[in-house]
């Protein structure tokens, strides 16, 4: 693991465990979501909300501290957004996921 990429992991795993458990769900909701047609490796807002629980705010919040962080990406508007994980989330979803 580069230093970068161990310091994303340790942020992971200092920070909310909330942000960690959501990013786990959009990991394996961009490449095994329910909702179809859907382009290869994105997650929706609608498949994840339905999936992890939490309250559209706090979604948002999470959502907002994983894309300043560098594990996410969100395009489009509302109510179309897409989620991806970026290539740094990529590299770490496998030790996240397993921490769940």
């Amino acid at each position: 693991m580069t230093q970068s990429n161990a310091a994303l992991h340790a942020l992971l795993q200092t920070g909310p465990s909330s942000a960690s458990k959501l990013f786990a769900l959009i990991v394996r909701q961009a490449s095994h979501g329910p909702i179809s047609p859907k382009a290869p490796g994105v997650a929706t807002p609608p498949e994840i909300l339905e999936a992890c629980g939490l309250d559209v705010g706090e979604f948002y919040d999470l959502l907002g501290w994983l894309v300043e962080h560098g594990l996410i990406e969100v395009s489009g508007e509302y109510p179309f957004e897409e989620i991806r994980v970026t290539e740094e989330g990529r590299k770490l979803s496998a030790p996240v996921i397993t921490r769940v």
